[in-house]
């Protein structure tokens, strides 16, 4: 019923749909119009000279890319094939299509990031925070904060760290890298798949599992050369596989409490909500 509309619509405005041979991620899941539009909006970004501004405007454009792939709203966290043609949407209950023009969430997440913004800046305290980039596996904390910031490597030099809160990726269960594709694509970054502990790839085999906890183990091993003795650790996991036991036990470390978090908010509002645990781990001593 819905289909005939639909493709007076694609006609009447002459809308280009995906390409048959993609060269790249976003010809595969993006139509032209929608590639027009953040292709002029990232052009009239690079153009601002405020650095923060910029950046803002970048992470609003991301943002409104990611909503706007031509999936189906159920598979917008594990993109199974591009979709062209209206569909019946279990998410919402009704007949939804793929997007024409990205207008539809740049509105809504230019605000929603501002209030945002405007909220942290009336929380954050005036402690010092700075983002390093690098394998946990093997960076230098110490070394890098020093080139960064030296009076900050001073200070960590001469405290070390109190612990860490974090959530490692799950083994075998989500495709990080192209979950942030469209991203790599329109900024120009570098990918770095190979790196990536836990692969979606690499599946949830008994070798994947092992090769997993080896990663996890050897970031913790590595980050314990710049802790306090009594370090505190929490990171976040779903660990149906119960690896986190020998993950601990390779890192020298003993898991002290577990802390159960129930994932019910999730991007394809499907039925298949689950735990995730919390695991506090401190020195074996």
């Amino acid at each position: 019923m819905f289909l005939p509309v639909y493709n007076k619509l694609i006609s009447e405005y002459k809308i280009e749909l995906l390409k048959s041979l993609p060269k790249n991620f976003i010809e595969k899941w993006y139509f032209k119009n929608i590639r027009n539009e953040s292709d002029f909006i990232y052009n009239e970004i690079k153009q601002i000279k405020d650095g923060d501004i910029k950046k803002i405007l970048a992470l609003i454009l991301s943002r409104a890319m990611r909503s706007c792939r031509a999936t189906t709203h159920s598979d917008l966290a594990t993109l199974l094939e591009p979709i062209s043609k209206t569909y019946y949407c279990s998410k919402h209950g009704k007949i939804c299509k793929p997007i024409f023009s990205i207008i539809k969430w740049w509105r809504p997440y230019s605000k929603d990031t501002v209030n945002r913004l405007e909220e942290f800046s009336k929380l954050k305290t005036k402690t010092y925070q700075y983002c390093l980039t690098g394998d946990s596996r093997t960076i230098d904390i110490q070394k890098e904060f020093s080139k960064k910031q030296k009076d900050f490597g001073c200070l960590l030099k001469k405290q070390k760290i109190s612990g860490i809160f974090s959530s490692p990726p799950y083994v075998g269960l989500i495709n990080y890298h192209e979950q942030h594709a469209y991203a790599y694509d329109l900024f120009g970054f570098e990918r770095k798949d190979e790196l990536e502990i836990g692969p979606l790839s690499n599946g949830q085999t008994k070798a994947a599992q092992k090769s997993y906890v080896e990663g996890i183990s050897t970031v913790l091993n590595n980050c314990k050369k710049y802790f306090r003795d009594d370090y505190n650790v929490f990171l976040v996991a779903n660990d149906k596989y119960n690896l986190y036991p020998q993950i601990a036990q390779k890192a020298g470390m003993k898991i002290v409490n577990q802390f159960r978090r129930p994932v019910l908010n999730r991007t394809e509002k499907d039925k298949g909500a689950y735990s995730e645990i919390i695991f506090h781990l401190i020195n074996q001593g």
